[in-house]
């Protein structure tokens, strides 16, 4: 059990629960350039939501763990993915990184990951259930940021282009 454990955590980056989260008053993921606006933003979170919607969906329908043990894939993709989802949510751009939905949903998020880990170490159980709210934490952070932008929390129609033959 201890080695799965570890395995795990090795495999996400860090050991610990507060390995999550970045240190204080870093908000972009390391290697990682902050979001040049809103809309670009708002389009990180959509796709680390929709990708994670997905692992968490795989990983429901397969076995918590493999013989002898081990977690099974699909658990480990899911806690991969929802790392990569956290780094998505803290490409936050500077403008934005103050605000107040942010700053919960990062914290909440690191919370609930946090939780997902411990989850698992228990033999899995409630691990799902903190995927779900991690989808949840990141649909509700991108509406806030399309919000913010002017938007209604879809995405951005295209632009207008000028009729053809106009001539101007």
């Amino acid at each position: 059990m201890r080695v799965r454990i570890l395995l795990v955590a090795a495999m996400l980056g860090g050991a610990v629960p507060g390995a999550w989260g970045q240190p204080a008053g870093q908000t972009v993921a390391p290697g990682a350039a902050a979001a040049p606006d809103l809309p670009s933003y708002a389009r990180l979170l959509e796709d680390a939501e929709s990708r994670l919607r997905r692992a968490e969906q795989a990983a429901s329908r397969a076995p918590v763990n493999h013989q002898g043990g081990a977690i099974s894939g699909e658990r480990i993709e899911l806690m991969q993915v929802a790392r990569s989802a956290q780094d998505s949510v803290q490409r936050v751009p500077t403008s934005f990184a103050g605000n107040e939905a942010y700053r919960n949903a990062d914290r909440e998020l690191r919370e609930t990951l946090s939780s997902m880990i411990t989850a698992q170490r228990s033999g899995g159980e409630g691990s799902m259930q903190a995927a779900e709210k991690a989808v949840q934490i990141i649909a509700g952070l991108r509406q806030q940021v399309m919000q913010a932008a002017g938007g209604t929390g879809a995405p951005a129609p295209a632009p207008a282009q000028p009729a053809a033959g106009s001539g101007r």
